[in-house]
């Protein structure tokens, strides 16, 4: 049974695990919540997972563009967008392939059991961490196109990725 009083310690701490909703884990937590990354990285990935960005399949009843910044081919979608889109594909490979990823990962779904959230060791923490960065980059990418009306390539957003996962890496060291 789930009580309080005011005698007891920590009231505050036990009054919020009172309120709040609680529910199974889901699979994905780990890799989404780690704590090596900064939290901005995990709020933007978190919402990328559960698809609650703010893409055009979002907003359907509004008369916005519908088409890629990056690509200006496909419509604006999550799935389009992580990693279907060419010029984020081409990112994610670059990503993966200076990170020794070999498995097939398209999607950030694929990508999050690809990942494995038992492990502790660096390289695997260091490899959770890369995907908050990467997804917080090219939403940051994204976001610029459209309000900034300014763009970079592929290999610019690339280097931008290294030195944040250096940083990271070197602040855990």
């Amino acid at each position: 049974m789930y009580t309080w009083g005011y005698g007891e310690l920590y009231f505050t701490a036990q009054s919020y695990d009172f309120l709040r909703f609680k529910s199974d884990l889901v699979p994905w937590a780990k890799v989404v919540w780690e704590s090596w990354s900064m939290p901005r990285y995990n709020f933007i990935l978190w919402l990328a997972v559960v698809g609650k960005l703010r893409t055009c399949d979002r907003f359907r009843f509004l008369q916005l563009d519908p088409l890629c910044v990056f690509c200006r081919v496909d419509e604006k979608s999550h799935n389009h967008l992580f990693f279907s889109c060419p010029w984020t594909s081409l990112l994610w490979r670059m990503i993966k392939s200076w990170l020794y990823l070999h498995k097939r990962m398209a999607t950030i779904n694929s990508v999050i059991c690809g990942l494995p959230s038992s492990r502790n060791n660096t390289a695997s923490r260091m490899r959770r961490v890369s995907l908050g960065i990467l997804i917080y980059l090219i939403w940051e990418e994204r976001s610029k196109r459209v309000f900034d009306n300014s763009c970079n390539p592929v290999p610019f957003v690339f280097r931008r990725f290294q030195v944040l996962f250096y940083m990271i890496l070197h602040f855990h060291e």
